[in-house]
């Protein structure tokens, strides 16, 4: 999803290499840069490398900071790939073609006669993302809404190109493959996923949000007090199939080997999912390169969780990445394993440059009150919770939502884009979206 999806691009450069095979990879190499990652208190998560579909190196790391809890994360999009590889399964039987389109079974869509299960494949539908209502709305799903609601957001929003003339990320297309599933295999998503690739697999971590086995590590954010937060996620039956699927690290990357060894699709398929030379999309797979070497496979964010699986078929190597807790940028993790996978000279981030400004507690205090803008009718509450030592700000009708301290007076959430800088003590700017407004205290 947009907020629950990025692309990662690692370096583009190129130089001289080798392929790395299993005696190469320095796992003490892996295991240093995941201590620095720890020391520094930049993330919380799991981290799994593999050679050949085994697994070399598995650590769970930065679970000290936070409550106990599992190693199965909320794996954002990387459920476009389970997805995609269900669709392809359909055709590989017979039961679905690439070129069938989409008023086959959402006729109310007033483009569907010229979207093909293709262009939702690939991004080139021309739908856009029923994850932000209206446009502007992008919590409308951290609470339960009907299929109808959805269906209703998707039919408004309608497409903004041609199918097939541009490319854009959709969450919407996917939403809709997930229906196309339910309807051929005449079964909810979460009873596909199990018996069409969990039960064949033995992933024995992995199940759709709707399965009574769902299970996941909360997610965290760091605070106004630098302290790690738990932070409010979708609500994730509504992004089934787009963004729901709980997984393992290890279990990521027995399902990545088995879809590039053809144990789920023919070999027609797998190459459709691959992205088109100069694309970054495919048809349920994402280009991931790493200098020369050359990966595929998806990434995931969700509000609070944020991961990753690629794999390299020429050298057989498939990383696995799961982030409950993330300070530090997701691409740093994975460009200091792969530096250490191929044995790259790699200079570890200074850290000392990410740290947060810790306001104090008086600081945080004089900001907290009611807030009016006379530009709009959307009055906003700050509060400052001494017990904690967070700050957190509330838009009228809207859960609230916690605040990053940046530097003196400037406040972020980075899940929603909102930034507010203060003036001093009683107005502030509110910034969202490229939208400037005043508040002032009440």
């Amino acid at each position: 999803m947009k907020h629950i999806t990025a692309i990662i691009l690692l370096s583009l450069l190129s130089i001289a290499g080798t392929p790395a095979m299993a005696r190469d990879i320095n796992i003490a190499a892996i295991d240093s840069f995941i201590n620095h990652i720890e020391q520094h208190n930049q993330g919380i998560g799991s981290v799994s490398v593999a050679y050949n579909g085994n697994i070399l190196y598995t650590r769970h790391y930065g679970q000290h900071a936070v409550p106990p809890t599992c190693h199965n994360y909320n794996i954002g999009s990387i459920t476009k790939t389970f997805t995609a590889t269900l669709i392809h399964r359909l055709c590989n039987s017979g039961q679905l073609s690439l070129d069938t389109t989409l008023d086959n079974f959402f006729p109310t869509l007033s483009t569907a006669d010229s979207i093909t299960i293709a262009h939702l494949l690939n991004h080139t539908s021309g739908l856009a993302d029923y994850t932000i209502k209206q446009d502007t709305l992008i919590q409308w799903l951290t609470q339960p809404v009907s299929q109808q609601d959805i269906l209703d957001e998707i039919i408004r929003q309608d497409v903004i190109f041609a199918p097939g003339e541009n490319v854009r990320y959709s969450n919407t297309a996917y939403y809709l493959l997930g229906r196309i599933i339910e309807q051929l295999y005449q079964a909810p998503y979460d009873v596909v996923i199990e018996r069409e690739i969990v039960q064949p697999l033995s992933l024995s971590d992995t199940h759709s949000c709707r399965s009574q086995l769902h299970k996941a590590a909360l997610p965290y954010r760091l605070n106004t007090a630098n302290k790690w937060q738990q932070v409010d996620d979708f609500y994730f039956p509504n992004v089934a199939a787009v963004g729901d699927i709980v997984s393992s690290t290890a279990d990521l990357i027995t399902f990545a080997n088995a879809l590039f060894n053809g144990a789920l699709v023919d070999n027609t398929s797998l190459t459709y999912m691959l992205p088109p030379e100069g694309n970054s999309f495919g048809g349920g797979l994402m280009l991931m390169p790493f200098y020369e070497h050359t990966f595929y496979g998806h990434a995931g964010d969700t509000y609070g969780t944020h991961t990753a699986v690629m794999h390299n078929p020429a050298d057989s190597i498939t990383i696995a990445i799961a982030i409950n807790g993330c300070s530090a940028p997701r691409n740093d993790l994975l460009i200091g394993i792969a530096s250490a996978i191929y044995d790259m000279e790699y200079e570890y981030p200074d850290y000392s440059k990410h740290q947060q400004y810790t306001a104090t507690q008086d600081e945080l205090r004089q900001y907290a009150g009611h807030f009016n803008s006379s530009l709009i009718d959307l009055p906003m509450s700050i509060t400052y919770n001494e017990a904690d030592g967070n700050l957190s700000l509330q838009l009228r009708g809207q859960p609230a939502i916690w605040l990053e301290a940046k530097s003196p007076g400037v406040f972020v959430n980075s899940p929603t884009g909102v930034g507010i800088k203060f003036k001093d003590n009683d107005r502030y700017t509110f910034m969202q979206f490229g939208r400037i407004l005043i508040y002032t205290r009440q």
